[in-house]
């Protein structure tokens, strides 16, 4: 691989501990029967308790730094890990983190990353609106940005289906490249890498890093809460505008990467394969995924082994995207009873 990052020219603040490990996972490989599993460790990134989103923020927030922002307003739901790794890293830079939460029509409890907002001093504010896309939100985003200017700050909005989506898809061709390095230190080929896909970026940025960089395994993104047909139109928009920022001739197309939305649906009570998936990793491996992301793209992952697609000498990937509050958010759901 190049010794020259793609993503190179673009400003970043350090944020976290790169390179994440890439860990082997023999436990979890002998349970399942083959092949060979290793976990690639975002959930290590050093920033709060770590995850794929502090990624994206040293790029994000390296583009407010270098815009002179003194303040970021961005909007997600109650339990999101980017507005937790977003805060953290505000407050790392010396920028006030404000936050709007979506979908919010009752007081919320403080768990999980809601607990966490308030603990790293974020300004908190909420909305009945249920959809992040609703073009409602954008104004309600700009409301909080004008206040935030009369209030003498220079504020600078993140809002994903604009260029700070782009800037994200770029923060995991930076992610790609690390792979791709520890993959020819460690002579390893790997024949699949899964990734539980969300909004779009990570995944987006992983397909572009890797393609762009002669990479031909198999990568499968597994969606946590959208259709097939969105996840992939969402990727792939993201991906070649990505490209075409960083100047790269390489464009992405739907034979480059696959998704799979068998999980996308279920939300609570958390679905069985989830669950089996987050006790076998932390039963295995001593590693701790949560129901809303990891446990689902894990899931796919055991079920693509399950049914045989791999052979027990091929090498298979999962990255770990982190989410860990997101657990204990939502702990009385595995049905565990309390000893007396």
């Amino acid at each position: 691989m190049s010794s020259t990052s793609l993503t190179a020219r673009l400003p970043r603040a350090e944020l976290g501990n790169f390179p994440t490990p890439l860990e082997a996972a023999p436990n979890l490989s002998k349970a399942l029967g083959g092949p060979n599993i290793y976990i690639k460790r975002d959930d290590l990134s050093g920033l709060s308790v770590g995850g794929s989103k502090t990624r994206i923020f040293e790029f994000v927030l390296g583009q407010a730094k270098a815009e002179g922002a003194t303040a970021v307003v961005a909007m997600a739901g109650e339990q999101s890990n980017k507005l937790r790794e977003l805060a953290a890293g505000a407050n790392k830079l010396g920028m006030k983190p404000i936050l709007l939460l979506h979908a919010v029509t009752t007081p919320t409890a403080m768990v999980g990353n809601r607990f966490l907002f308030e603990l790293l001093g974020a300004e908190v504010h909420t909305t009945p609106i249920p959809e992040r896309l609703d073009p409602a939100i954008k104004d309600v985003l700009q409301r909080l940005c004008d206040d935030a200017a009369r209030r003498g700050y220079k504020p600078f909005m993140i809002y994903h289906p604009e260029r700070t989506g782009t800037i994200g898809t770029a923060s995991y061709v930076a992610g790609a490249e690390e792979l791709l390095c520890q993959f020819e230190a460690m002579q390893l080929k790997p024949k699949h890498v899964f990734i539980a896909t969300g909004a779009g970026p990570t995944t987006a940025g992983l397909v572009l890093g890797c393609r762009a960089h002669g990479a031909s395994f198999g990568i499968t993104g597994v969606s946590v809460g959208s259709s097939r047909d969105d996840v992939l139109r969402h990727v792939l928009d993201y991906a070649n505008k990505c490209a075409a920022m960083l100047g790269v001739d390489r464009r992405i197309s739907d034979t480059d990467f696959g998704i799979d939305a068998s999980y996308h649906a279920t939300t609570s009570p958390i679905a069985a394969p989830v669950k089996e998936a987050i006790e076998l990793f932390a039963r295995t491996e001593g590693i701790l995924l949560e129901p809303t992301y990891t446990g689902k793209g894990a899931a796919g992952m055991i079920a693509a082994i399950r049914r045989g697609d791999f052979q027990q000498h091929d090498s298979v990937v999962f990255v770990h995207t982190g989410g860990l509050p997101g657990l204990f958010a939502r702990s009385g759901e595995f049905g565990y009873q309390p000893y007396l």
